[in-house]
């Protein structure tokens, strides 16, 4: 199964981004910050590659099922394409809520919550092990004889919707409201305000909040991210922080029950304790978010950096299936020192300068192997190491200055 919708609208993604981004500054809105961004789409980045992993177990159980134990096995018509895209959304809700409600399942759905930001990069910050957790949830598709084929391109189209509705710049839709989930309804989703906690876990219908009294109706602005923020620019800690936490919470925790209620109770748990910790309240006009401040010559160059990274990461997920599984995990590990990277420079890491000549010379290095061997690969890997020889005097450049200009922190402390 090669067709992927999500790989197809990744394009679309960024014009949709590229515009709100050119409204954003029109109206002076500022939805965008250029940290938070990188940020939220060194994620998605990162997740599609970790994907290439974890599909083999979370595709390959779902179609093991199909295989074995469906009790139908449901042609391809019209008529099953509309049932399996309700299905799946009804399904896709049931996870979403665990997601939410079970302290294990949230370590891999938090990473989509930490954005203290509202704007469409958002949509595309997930997390590395969501598909872990949820996967059990649409096991119901595979016993009714939806096949692996149906899951795959529904699911895509369910994401897909679900990228339009992160968004400050729609209001809302009036009867849309009723049945469909918006922007509005999303942005509740995404608040950290008590009365928004864990509502509204719609994919595209809104009408299984509605009906299993999970739906809040978008009051005051919300204010966005998780109640316990991060105060981080890496995306990889950004899926471990919360297995920190609950690998501390078991350490406190004293028996074998009070660890399992650690593990599958609601988040806010306290084993020691006994309790849940009250959701703090949130004024919006006096949250202060996370930042950090740093020079426009380190924005600059991190921008084109991951605008290469994306170049670079497109054609390796399309071609990784052809590839060894060597290649795929070196590859897959120098995007990941990449993204990570970009996290240091924006926290003003002294050692990011080190590490990024290091990667930059690798990363040529692995690019002219691969190229070589095609048509153009003499002209293609000299572009490249053209590109690496212009970053590294770059990189020279800003680690000169960098003494002159260091980063500032504003509205919270680094983890170091």
């Amino acid at each position: 199964m090669n067709f992927n919708p999500i790989m197809l609208a990744i394009p679309f993604f960024f014009l949709a981004m590229g515009i709100e981004i050119w409204i954003d500054r029109y109206q002076q809105t500022k939805l965008y910050r250029l940290n938070d961004t990188i940020t939220n789409l060194s994620a998605g980045t990162s997740q599609q590659v970790v994907g290439i992993f974890l599909k083999v177990v979370t595709l390959g159980m779902y179609e093991a099922i199909y295989t074995n134990f469906a009790v139908f096995h449901i042609p391809h018509t019209w008529w099953s394409w509309v049932v399996a895209f309700f299905l799946y959304d009804l399904c896709y809700y049931v996870a979403h809520r665990m997601s939410h409600e079970v302290n294990l399942f949230w370590s891999g759905h938090v990473v989509h919550h930490q954005s203290e930001e509202y704007n469409l990069s958002v949509a595309l910050r997930q997390s590395w092990f969501q598909g872990v957790w949820t996967a059990p949830a649409y096991i119901p598709m595979a016993l009714l004889g939806f096949d692996t084929t149906q899951l795959i391109i529904v699911g895509g189209f369910n994401l897909i919707y679900q990228f339009w509705i992160h968004t400050e710049l729609v209001d809302k839709m009036g009867p849309l409201e009723w049945f469909m989930n918006t922007p509005s309804h999303h942005r509740v989703h995404h608040g950290r305000n008590p009365k928004y906690i864990d509502k509204n876990h719609a994919g595209t219908f809104i009408i299984w909040d509605r009906l299993f009294g999970t739906f809040q109706a978008e009051e005051e602005k919300p204010v966005y991210g998780i109640t316990t923020p991060i105060n981080s620019w890496n995306p990889v800690w950004a899926n471990f922080a919360h297995y920190e936490q609950i690998g501390l919470q078991l350490r406190d925790a004293p028996r074998l029950t009070d660890k399992l209620k650690v593990l599958f109770y609601k988040p806010g748990w306290d084993a020691k304790m006994a309790v849940y910790h009250p959701i703090p309240s949130v004024d919006r006009a006096v949250y202060e978010k996370f930042d950090t401040s740093v020079s426009r010559s380190v924005n600059g160059y991190v921008l084109l950096q991951y605008i290469l990274l994306t170049v670079a990461t497109l054609p390796f997920l399309k071609l990784q299936a052809e590839m060894g599984w060597l290649a795929k995990l070196l590859i897959a590990a120098l995007i990941g020192l990449t993204v990570v990277n970009f996290g240091w420079f924006f926290e003003g890491r002294s050692w990011a300068y080190r590490v990024e000549a290091a990667r930059l010379v690798v990363c040529a290095g692995v690019a002219i192997w691969f190229l070589l061997p095609l048509a153009a690969g003499v002209w293609l890997s000299a572009g490249v190491g053209a590109l690496a020889l212009i970053s590294l005097v770059w990189l020279w450049q800003l680690n000169g200055t960098k003494k002159q200009t260091p980063a500032s922190y504003i509205g919270g402390s680094l983890r170091t």
